[in-house]
């Protein structure tokens, strides 16, 4: 799915801060500004969540969800 940058992403998960990276990606924060992880939106308007993985060398995807604010509590509590 591919949405303009300038597209606000809004989820209701609390004490997390989302911000617009590139099309149809975001930058998932914590409250503090620690990287929690990112969202990709899917072509089947699901949402990927994916941890930078210090062992792995790269991003760990944590599973694909219906919401954006799904993903992020995934992000979040996972």
């Amino acid at each position: 799915m591919n949405l303009p940058t300038t597209v606000a992403l809004k989820v209701a998960t609390p004490g997390v801060r989302v911000t617009p990276l590139a099309s149809g990606k975001w930058r998932v924060t914590s409250r503090s500004g620690g990287l929690l992880g990112h969202l990709e939106a899917l072509d089947s308007g699901e949402f990927r969540a994916m941890r930078f993985s210090i062992r792995e060398r790269g991003y760990r995807v944590l599973g694909e969800f219906r919401t954006a604010t799904d993903a992020a509590d995934a992000l979040r509590f996972g």
